[in-house]
């Protein structure tokens, strides 16, 4: 027998999904972070990701004044972290001084010190989808922790927990190890 699947939560047949922390800085200077699931690569050559966010977002707004955000990837260690950066609206309070952050090497958005990769880029376009607003952005800055990432450039799961987004508010991680075939 089958479950039927809420269409509006159809999406979450498509999770666990990493769980990643976006920065951005409006163009007056001040910071904000919100967190992401909704995120995917969409180019090798040029490097493209494409990141969800919703116009309701200050994010958003940041985003469209500046053209360029970072991805932070955070461990499990940040999960609080991340969930408040999910839970609350950077239009109440500033949640960047509840963390260490830096200037990114390339774009002025802000880092978190604490994550374990970074990816830094620059918007290229935007499409509307629904009720979300598709950010398609070049990476042009990438890296990571020493220890994190494997010599074939794969995540060391035996060293780095990633969040997992299940849906909602539940995540989860990895137990480590990795299938090669």
């Amino acid at each position: 027998m089958n479950v039927d699947i809420p269409l509006n939560k159809a999406y979450r047949l498509l999770h666990p999904k990493l769980t990643v922390v976006i920065t951005s800085r409006h163009e007056y200077g001040r910071g904000n972070s919100m967190t992401a699931a909704w995120i995917t690569p969409v180019s090798s050559s040029p490097p493209l990701i494409a990141v969800a966010i919703s116009p309701e977002r200050l994010t958003y707004e940041y985003i469209r004044s500046t053209k360029e955000f970072v991805v932070n990837i955070p461990s499990v260690e940040m999960l609080k972290d991340v969930r408040y950066f999910g839970s609350v609206s950077g239009r109440e309070e500033n949640k960047l001084s509840k963390v260490k952050v830096k200037e990114g090497r390339t774009v002025k958005a802000p880092i978190l010190v604490d994550a374990s990769a970074w990816m830094e880029c620059k918007v290229i376009n935007e499409v509307k989808a629904g009720d979300h607003i598709l950010f398609i952005a070049e990476v042009i800055d990438a890296y990571a922790r020493e220890g994190v990432i494997s010599e074939d450039i794969t995540y060391d799961l035996d060293r780095f927990k990633p969040i997992l987004h299940l849906g909602g508010d539940s995540y989860t991680t990895t137990i480590g190890g990795k299938v090669t075939f």
